[in-house]
């Protein structure tokens, strides 16, 4: 529970931040080049650098990280992209993404044995709207279909060695610069 309610102050604080340091721009996203986003989707945490494409949509790269009780750490490495279906103050979007989930497993108090590292690939479908307070800071929620390809020793689906699909939500706060 602690670690929860560090991972939440943690987040507020940095969206705190890159609030302020946007608080005075009069920039047009089509004059912005990238940003740095925080995403949040059940207790991951996610960085994001996205690259603005001619004020049509973002493609940015991306690094996550979970930990997963004393069970180990999930460090994620992927891509999103993010295409927008108009150009107002809130910015309806379509959208993928891709990616590679690497758990590695802390050892086991008084064992000898390492467990065994996992990846899994993840790829999926994201639609979901960007609201602008201005053109230099925006929040944003989406929905996501997503299809999971297990390594043959992962737990983390509950179907080793095979093919998953599921669905999920995230949020996030960019700036752009």
């Amino acid at each position: 529970m602690k670690q929860t309610k560090n991972s939440y102050l943690a987040i507020i604080s940095i969206l705190f931040l890159i609030s302020s340091i946007q608080m005075f721009s009069q920039e047009d996203l089509s004059e912005k080049s990238f940003g740095i986003s925080a995403l949040v989707q059940d207790g991951q945490f996610d960085i994001l650098l996205p690259i603005v494409l001619k004020n049509t949509g973002v493609i940015a790269p991306a690094i996550g990280f979970a930990s997963v009780s004393k069970a180990g750490m999930d460090i994620i490495l992927g891509i999103v992209t993010r295409f927008y279906l108009n150009d107002s103050k809130v910015k309806p979007f379509l959208g993928g993404r891709a990616g590679v989930l690497f758990f590695s497993p802390s050892k086991p108090e008084g064992s000898s044995i390492d467990p065994e590292s996992t990846k899994d690939f993840v790829f999926g479908f994201l639609a979901g709207g960007e609201y602008f307070l201005d053109e230099g800071f925006s929040f944003g929620v989406e929905a996501q279909l997503n299809a999971s390809v297990s390594d043959k020793n992962s737990r983390r689906f509950g179907n080793p060695g095979g093919f998953n699909m599921n669905t999920a939500t995230a949020i996030f706060a960019t700036v752009y610069f």
